[in-house]
């Protein structure tokens, strides 16, 4: 028995070494406590109970040794969990959570058996070390043993806490533009709140995204793993559209990915079945059923069918960067979709199509709140397309600015004030001294309306004179903002949580002098990168990842 023991300890202790902070590992703590009792409730009512004394007590004694004892290069997480884990363990005077007597508390072993099944929610259960499962199996453990599993399955609950919370990855790691700042859980209130609850897997599991997006994806990602069984379908190269009557290398390949059988002759030309399986395909995904195969519909193409949960996984991810609470009522922008929703109640009320920003100018991922929204808007030109735009097209041509109707705001005493486009010289002129703005009308870049929420990127939606742009499959053609189809519509449904206003009341205000709306219940909005979602019929789609985040993700998790 004692050689069995001495494994156990040798095991404990060689996991131990292994963690760069003792006691300090991935997982949720949960107390042994009276029902309902938080560790200060209980450390209050244990003064009367005369609790033994650390100095007497052989586990509690080794707790706090191993708490107390110095630690090399320590990362600013590191710290924390060990600063919260000394206040947590210091305020049940530093009695083993997970062990009593030597042997796992039946809520220990529930906590662990979540823990080690992490990758239903889209986790690494590698990532979390956990004590060996058969300490005190056959006898009690020592006073070492026990301290020691206490605080490996602490460490453990913390970590799995926080990345379940809040990601694995820094999503500015993936881009400098998704400035998304997902908060760290508190690790007190991990412990504490994992330690009191009725059921600790539970209440770990509960530190998972709560968003209905999420929920579904964790489906898909199971029913993804049951049926992945054979290698990725071959991939669709870009080209030239495919059209009725040509001939193209890639149809066979094509007829391959949409079942459509090849005729015993000229199988390499497009012809009219193939067609109709391409409309029924674009239909499907609300493109533009015409029939053609184009590189939108070739992009969409590749994304169907995929026989590995990279995508998925990579998707859960970036939905632990979201905010907790998305609103109650709220819009939902989603740059690889080209669509904006306005959600009510946990209900989409409104849909519509989007254009976002190109590769160069790509738009932002971030949460804010729209505060206000302007009619008739004028639109202030951003410095960067001054420099690479606007200024070349004036060296070309003096007259542009004239017909264009813009207007030139120099920076005199302190302020930028109105001059004659004329007086300035374009071929010397310091772009950060001047302004350049497109007064209201038909022509204005900004149409109509615009909805702002004030940010560090300087984006949000609105309208927009090209509503030919809409038509298009692929619509990552703007500057960086969002312009939204139907904008008066959009509108109307976000006045309506206002107080009144009316569709009548704001199509009086089009047309004249720019005028400004302001919220006062302001809405949430998020500008998201979702590659991967399930509808409401619970059939996983996907969308091209048209600036490469997705694939960063995945290389970043290692998938």
């Amino acid at each position: 028995m004692k050689g069995s023991n001495d494994m156990i300890l040798k095991a404990t202790k060689a996991l131990l070494a292994s963690v760069a902070l003792i006691g300090l590992s991935v997982g949720a703590a949960h107390a042994y406590l009276p029902e309902g009792k938080t560790f200060r409730e209980r450390a209050g009512s244990a003064a009367s109970l005369a609790m033994a004394d650390v100095a007497s007590d052989p586990a509690a004694q080794a707790l706090k040794t191993i708490l107390s004892a110095p630690v090399k290069a320590e990362t600013f997480v590191d710290k924390r969990d060990r600063a919260a884990m000394v206040e947590f363990y210091a305020e049940r005077d530093y009695q083993p959570v997970w062990m009593v007597d030597g042997v796992y508390t039946p809520q220990a072993r529930k906590v662990m058996q979540r823990i080690a099944a992490a990758a239903e929610d889209g986790l690494d259960p590698t990532a979390y070390r956990l004590p060996p499962v058969q300490v005190g199996a056959e006898t009690p453990a020592g006073a070492e043993i026990a301290a020691s599993v206490d605080l490996v399955l602490s460490k453990a609950v913390l970590t799995y806490a926080r990345e379940a919370f809040a990601g694995r990855l820094d999503p500015s790691s993936i881009s400098k533009l998704i400035t998304l700042k997902p908060l760290l859980p508190d690790p007190i209130e991990v412990l504490t709140t994992v330690s009191s609850a009725t059921d600790g897997a539970a209440a770990i599991a509960g530190f998972n995204p709560p968003h209905e997006g999420y929920l579904r994806l964790k489906k898909a990602l199971a029913e993804a793993r049951a049926t992945d069984t054979g290698p990725a379908l071959a991939r669709l190269p870009e080209g030239k559209s495919m059209k009725v009557g040509l001939s193209d290398p890639r149809v066979p390949l094509l007829r391959a990915r949409l079942d459509v059988p090849a005729p015993s002759e000229a199988p390499e030309v497009y012809d009219e079945a193939l067609a109709e399986a391409v409309k029924t395909f674009q239909s499907g995904k609300g493109l533009q059923a015409d029939g053609i195969a184009g590189n939108a519909t070739v992009a969409y193409i590749n994304g169907t069918g995929k026989t590995n949960t990279a995508e998925i996984l990579a998707n859960m991810e970036r939905w632990r960067w979201m905010p907790r609470d998305l609103g109650d009522f709220y819009v939902l922008a989603n740059v690889p979709e080209f669509s904006v929703r306005v959600v009510e109640d946990g209900k989409v009320i409104h849909t519509a199509r989007t254009v976002v920003g190109k590769m160069t100018n790509q738009t932002p991922i971030f949460s804010d709140q729209m505060e206000s929204i302007v009619v008739n808007p004028s639109w202030n030109v951003p410095a960067s397309i001054t420099m690479k735009e606007m200024l070349p097209a004036i060296r070309r041509d003096p007259s542009y600015m004239a017909r264009k109707g813009y207007q030139v705001l120099a920076h005199v005493d302190g302020k930028f004030r109105p001059v004659d486009p004329q007086m300035v010289d374009w071929s010397n002129v310091n772009p950060r001294q001047i302004m350049i703005r497109q007064p209201p009308g038909d022509d204005n870049a900004l149409g109509s309306v615009k909805f702002l929420f004030p940010n560090e990127h300087a984006v949000y939606l609105h309208d927009t004179p090209s509503k030919s742009f809409f038509k298009r499959d692929a619509r990552a053609l703007s500057h960086g903002c969002v312009r939204v189809q139907d904008p008066l519509e959009f509108a109307d449904i976000l006045l309506a949580h206002q107080g009144g206003w009316t569709p009548a009341r704001l199509r009086k205000m089009i047309g004249g002098k720019e005028k400004w709306i302001n919220l006062p219940n302001r809405i949430p909005i998020h500008l998201t990168y979702f590659t991967a979602f399930v509808d409401d019929n619970g059939t996983l789609e996907t969308r091209p990842d048209i600036y490469g985040y997705n694939g960063r993700v995945e290389k970043a998790l290692g998938l």
